[in-house]
This record gives C-alpha cells, structure tokens and sequence, in this order.
C-alpha cells in the first residue's frame, strides 16, 4: 500500500529524430509532398506565382491553362531534384499536374475555384459544368 501515492516515471524520450519513430499508419501522399514543395515555391518563385495566376487562357504566361499547368509541374519537379525528393522528381509531370490541383483546391486557389470567385464568395457557373 505503499506505492498509492507514488507516480510512475515515464520512459525517456528518444534524444536523437533518427530515434522517434512514426505512429500514424497513414504515410505521407505524394499530394503532401507536392503541397510541401509548393508552399516554399509560393515563397520564393515569381515565375511559378505567375504560371498559376491566370484563371483564363488568354491572360496565361504561355497562352493556355494547360501549358501554364505544365510548366508549373515542371518547375515543381526540378525543385524536388534539389530537395532530394525522389517520389516527387522522379515523376511524370501529369501525375504532378494532378497533385498540384488537389493542392491548389485545399486553399481554394484552383483556377475554377478563383473564376467563380466575386468578392470572397463562390458564384454559379453560367456554363455546362465547368
């Protein structure tokens, strides 16, 4: 009965990141890591700001929405060949242009999300889905 009051001391935390040890089961996506690439290309590339500015073709760097896509995959790709991150750099660029979408509409930044935009607020289309 002697040990009732007394508190157990917790195991030690590992001292070096090497040591810790993920628990989550879920690892991280390739939308992830695209999303990581992006926020510091955001920070640090006007020419990247500019290939995802456009919300209509004729206001796109190259003239198209899908050519301003590419070239923006393309720079993110050449950004993770710097970083050293091979799931990135290592894949085509449609698969990035895919994951750059999803990235885009978890800020609400799609260029679909930003042409229905007025004033904060998202408006209905006045076309067939688009």
């Amino acid at each position: 009965m002697a040990n009732i009051g007394k508190l157990r001391e917790a195991p030690p935390l590992p001292t070096n990141i090497e040591d810790w040890v993920r628990q989550i089961k879920a690892e991280r996506t390739l939308n992830d890591m695209v999303e990581d690439i992006h926020r510091s290309l955001v920070n640090e590339s006007e020419p990247y700001r500019a290939y995802l500015r456009a919300v209509y073709d004729a206001h796109a760097v190259e003239g198209s929405l899908s050519a301003d896509n590419t070239m923006a995959a393309v720079i993110i790709r050449d950004k993770a060949k710097d970083l050293h991150m091979t799931e990135v750099a290592e894949e085509k660029l449609a698969i990035i242009n895919m994951a750059l979408g999803v990235v885009l509409r978890r800020y609400n930044a799609s260029r679909k999300q930003r042409r229905n935009e007025l004033h904060g607020e998202q408006v209905p289309t006045d076309s067939n889905g688009d």
